[in-house]
């Protein structure tokens, strides 16, 4: 379990007095439009643009000087709610959902007047409409959600012209809604398979899959790939969604490492993440612009936050539409369905991670259930079904932390130092009171058991002194909660002997009359 203490998030009053965490606004610029993706641009002076689309087109607007942004191009199209943009070089591509395929305009005139537009609709592989698009380091260029075939990827080469894109092939086993692509693999989010796909693109004309993994929400709506390329990050754009992430260094097994919410409980929905130096910087829909450390990507932790979108929370397709984070400035540009652009400063800080593990002491079991609190904190949770706990937070220091499980010994660690981006990493040995071995019988009013700990056989004595029921029994249990060993009472008193079939480990052992009388007794098999 993982937990984030909310008390330590120190919020900047700027702009905004709610929903702000290390990001405060820099520039903002209205639009009578509904908005929807965002992109950048730098040109040959060093000047930054945004790319926004509009319903009604594309809107170029300088953010050099964030507090005054200025469009200094738009460029109609058809109306749509569904415009993306990218670029390649000095040029910009930009999809719709509507018709006129996929706009393209010459970039390379900036700060002058931009005067040079067309528009790619395809030749082999035609179309009029595409949802959205990639353009990877080589000038491939992916159009995704097509309505051509099946919606995957239509591939194009960039580099012969980039005004003439050049198919290459096409990818058509099902419907793509969008994905990255880095040197021959393409990360596709296949919305309605609810995957993420790894597919071979090394020859275009012939793409294969390699490998696929189904996410959280069964709804994959983007993907991007991490700096070292040793993970994928993805949304599931439904209410309660997750930002997964995958370990996809053997693309025979993708793993997912973790998944996390903002806000959760609330219904919200997440877009779009891109991932820059190891954060992910996420559109959020109504929770605005988050930022995740994923330093360790399986110990993800929320570190930024900027609400675009104050007058829409929890569930629905309002607010932040689409995020940013690559000018040389380190600025995020974030567009906002009703609100419109704006021009963010973050702070990119580290988060602390505390990962550990709860075992027994004699037998190195894991434990599950154990109860852990930071002490002088909020922080709190409980330890997974294999004895792992993980949390993380923004306030360094030195702490203690307690452990506590019924029928153990309370656990404190002290002088645990939380260190800002770094991992700690915790082995946590609980003990179990004092236990007298014997190879005679203990008395006891109902059950005695023999010797404990044990190595080969345990003797159970019981006397209740009354009748029993129908339904009295013996049962052991192992650390899990599961039950290995059940024998039927016949008698008020009797003797029996288990143990030979059970592993090394941890057991309880309930009696029961059969009635309202159960007792229940730790023992040890060494």
């Amino acid at each position: 379990m993982k937990y984030i203490l909310l008390s330590a998030l120190i919020l900047v009053f700027a702009g905004f007095t709610l929903g702000q965490l290390n990001m405060q606004q820099l520039g903002h610029l209205s639009y009578s439009d509904e908005l929807s993706d965002v992109w950048g641009y730098v040109d040959s002076e060093g000047n930054e643009y945004a790319l926004v689309g509009t319903f009604s087109g594309l809107s170029i607007v300088d953010v050099t000087n964030p507090a005054i942004p200025v469009e200094v191009f738009f460029g109609p199209g058809a109306g749509s709610i569904w415009r993306d943009i990218k670029t390649w070089g000095d040029f910009a591509y930009v999809s719709n959902e509507a018709n006129g395929g996929v706009y393209i305009v010459d970039l390379s005139p900036l700060p002058g007047p931009v005067t040079t537009t067309t528009s790619f609709t395809g030749l082999n592989y035609s179309f009029s409409s595409a949802h959205n698009l990639y353009i990877d380091e080589t000038g491939k260029l992916y159009i995704f959600g097509a309505d051509n075939g099946s919606g995957g990827a239509i591939i194009c080469d960039l580099t012969q012209d980039p005004m003439s894109p050049v198919e290459l092939g096409r990818f058509d086993n099902f419907y793509l809604h969008d994905g990255m692509a880095r040197g021959d693999t393409l990360w596709g989010a296949a919305i309605y398979q609810g995957v993420l796909a790894a597919i071979d693109v090394s020859e275009p004309s012939s793409p294969q899959i390699m490998g696929s993994v189904n996410t959280p929400g069964n709804f994959s709506h983007n993907a991007w790939v991490s700096d070292d390329g040793s993970h994928v990050f993805t949304t599931d754009e439904v209410s309660s969604g997750y930002i997964g992430a995958y370990d996809v260094t053997d693309l025979s097994n993708i793993i997912e490492t973790d998944r996390v919410q903002t806000a959760p409980g609330t219904g919200v929905i997440p877009h779009n993440t891109h991932v820059i130096n190891d954060y992910l910087v996420t559109s959020y829909y109504t929770e605005g612009i988050t930022i995740h450390d994923a330093l360790f990507p399986d110990n993800i932790i929320e570190v930024g936050h900027f609400d675009t979108s104050p007058n829409y929370a929890g569930i629905g397709y309002n607010g932040s539409w689409g995020a940013y984070p690559f000018l040389p400035s380190g600025n995020i540009l974030a567009s906002d369905m009703e609100e419109g652009l704006y021009i963010l400063q973050p702070s990119y800080i580290r988060a602390v991670h505390i990962t550990g593990t709860v075992t027994d002491s004699i037998t190195d079991d894991p434990l599950f259930n154990v109860q852990y609190e930071v002490i002088g904190t909020e922080i709190s949770g409980q330890t997974a079904f294999d004895g792992t706990f993980s949390f993380g937070t923004l306030e360094s220091g030195t702490y203690d932390m307690q452990f506590i499980k019924d029928g153990y010994e309370t656990k404190t660690i002290h002088d645990v130092e939380f260190l800002n981006g770094q991992l700690t990493n915790l082995e946590v040995k609980m003990s179990l009171p004092s236990i007298t071995g014997t190879e005679n019988p203990v008395t006891a009013e109902i059950l005695s058991l023999f010797p404990n700990p044990f190595q080969g056989q345990l003797n159970i004595q019981y006397n209740f002194n009354r009748p029993v029921g129908a339904a009295a029994s013996i049962e052991v249990f192992d650390l899990t909660g599961s039950r290995v060993y059940k024998s039927s009472l016949i008698g008020q008193n009797g003797t029996l002997a288990i143990g030979n079939e059970l592993q090394q480990g941890i057991y309880f052992v309930k009696i029961s009359d059969g009635n309202t009388m159960i007792e229940t007794r730790r023992v040890i098999k060494k």
